[in-house]
């Protein structure tokens, strides 16, 4: 997902509180988890049961509390409800908001495991139940993302079709006076606080009360801050974008694809991602905490409340009241996502990736890259094959970006092995797809190391010279990349050309070996 938002600052009282976790929190993991290696703490606090929340919150929020946990926001908000249970005025003196849009979830690296229309219920679940709970709190903010390349029509689309499957989703599971409740709890975050930004928002906010009444009827009696504006005067806008108009977001809207977007993050600017300092220490402090704090609890509730939670995910009941009771049972994050995601529908497995049958034919030197591809393939015994690994936690998906399209276009297959992935994992998925090229996808610095990890498992199991290529798809530190760099061929996501990549399968093809190391350029 991309960077939050600024947050808007109310005109009279506190600044809001921002709760963002850390990469394994947001995707359900506990620190203790082989996943999480090397990323507890990095991005955000590690949150992995009531106790932690007690210790950020020592003292009750006066303010808004804006939780942005991705995939495991309702269970943030559960372990909010819990705490704030013993605060002055009780649950009902909170105030805030949850960022909860259940699309962009797998756009981004905390995915969750189960599928998409099960984090649309979950999210339903959870808008319903704040709207009947906590009369204070939205229980769905939906970010508006800043134009790229002046392209205002993909955010507006974007986030009003979010808005749109999520009251959808609650349509199915409430009755229309509670669908109409539900949806006050609904309100949108443009990225800035500009001319543009309100002339997008105004539009935004028409369109969005028309569809209401479309699909649903009337009486929608909708809150006047439906849309909202951060302060950050640095923050991305629509400041340069031009606004459509109705007609044309009706129509951009009724023909969005669901899949739009699936690599959108790999063609923006990457991040400058040092290389951590003493993960080891940082995670083993942590993962002495959690196993102190899974002895010192009620074994017998906590089984309880899962088993409970467990039961309203397969039945279809609101999962937001045993999750409460799982907060106050001392449930840790991994569990609670681990409950979930074994009772509720699990993500699609990635499927092999065809080419396009209408993929126009390449021209120029995409043609003649082409030509020497094809050449190469010639001598092979069956169609040339990249297997894609992702090693690490970051769970954004890799199938769509242009460079394997490009290959596919010329007749290679892909085969994706699915996101989080371990070494070990690995092997065996080698093993059976036999492929000619093997590309991995690193998206931060734990997948580097655990890429390390990889080549060392596939050395031990006397795994022949497989050509190996990584995509590196963050600003890494070249001392982050020196080991795996004697062993991979890497390549910089953003500043490869389909040219250069197809070129490089070819001389792999050919050599049988992996190509001339050196870093991404």
């Amino acid at each position: 997902m991309t960077k939050p938002s600024p947050l808007p600052r109310p005109k009279d009282g506190p600044a809001p509180i921002r709760l963002r976790p850390d990469l394994p929190t947001r995707a359900g993991f506990d620190s203790d988890h082989p996943l999480a290696c090397g990323l507890v703490g990095r991005e955000g606090p590690a949150i992995a049961h009531l106790g932690d929340l007690a210790a950020l919150l020592a003292r009750p929020a006066t303010g808004p509390v804006v939780i942005d946990a991705d995939a495991t926001g309702p269970w943030l908000l559960a372990m909010l409800v819990a705490l704030a249970e013993a605060w002055p005025g009780g649950t009902g003196a909170l105030r805030g908001a949850l960022c909860n849009d259940a699309l962009d979830l797998y756009r981004g690296p905390a995915a969750p495991s189960w599928s998409s229309e099960a984090a649309l219920d979950l999210a339903a679940d959870t808008l319903s139940w704040s709207r009947r709970a906590l009369p204070g709190l939205r229980g769905a903010r939906l970010r508006v993302a800043a134009p790229v390349e002046g392209d205002a029509l993909r955010p507006l689309v974007a986030a009003l079709h979010s808005g749109l499957a999520l009251l959808a989703a609650t349509a199915r599971r409430e009755r229309p006076q509670h669908l109409r409740a539900a949806a006050t709890g609904v309100e949108f975050l443009m990225p800035g606080n500009g001319p543009g930004d309100r002339a997008a928002g105004a539009l935004l906010s028409q369109l969005w009360r028309a569809l209401l009444v479309e699909r649903h009827g009337p009486g929608f009696a909708l809150p006047e801050d439906l849309v909202l504006y951060p302060d950050g005067r640095d923050a991305p806008s629509f400041v340069d974008a031009a606004v459509p108009g109705c007609d044309a977001l009706r129509a951009a809207l009724s023909q969005r694809e669901t899949a739009e977007g699936a690599a959108a993050w790999l063609s923006r600017p990457a991040a400058t991602m040092a290389p951590p300092s003493a993960p080891q220490e940082i995670d083993a402090g942590r993962n002495a905490a959690l196993a102190r704090w899974r002895r010192e609890r009620d074994g017998n509730a906590v089984q309880k409340s899962l088993l409970a939670l467990r039961e309203a995910a397969k039945r279809g009941i609101n999962v937001m009241g045993p999750s409460v009771a799982c907060a106050k049972a001392g449930v840790t994050t991994g569990e609670w996502a681990a409950t979930l995601g074994g009772a509720l529908p699990r993500a699609a497995a990635p499927a092999p990736a065809p080419a396009p049958v209408t993929a126009p034919p390449p021209r120029g030197e995409r043609m003649a890259a082409c030509a020497r591809l094809d050449a190469a393939m010639r001598g092979l015994s069956r169609p040339m094959t990249m297997l894609l690994v992702r090693p690490g936690l970051d769970a954004r998906p890799w199938s769509g970006h242009p460079l394997l399209r490009a290959a596919q276009d010329c007749g290679v297959s892909l085969c994706d092995c699915g996101a989080r992935r371990m070494p070990a994992e690995i092997v065996p998925l080698a093993y059976r797809d036999k492929p000619h090229v093997l590309i991995f996808g690193l998206s931060n610095a734990q997948s580097i190391r655990m890429a390390n990890s990889t080549v060392m498992e596939l050395q031990k199991a006397g795994f022949g010279p497989i050509p190996m290529l990584g995509l590196v798809a963050f600003d890494a530190a070249p001392p982050l990349l020196g080991e795996l760099h004697e062993s991979v061929t890497l390549r910089n996501i953003h500043e490869t050309t389909a040219e250069t990549f197809l070129d490089d399968l070819s001389h792999m093809v050919v050599s049988g070996n992996a190509l001339p190391r050196r870093h991404p350029t």
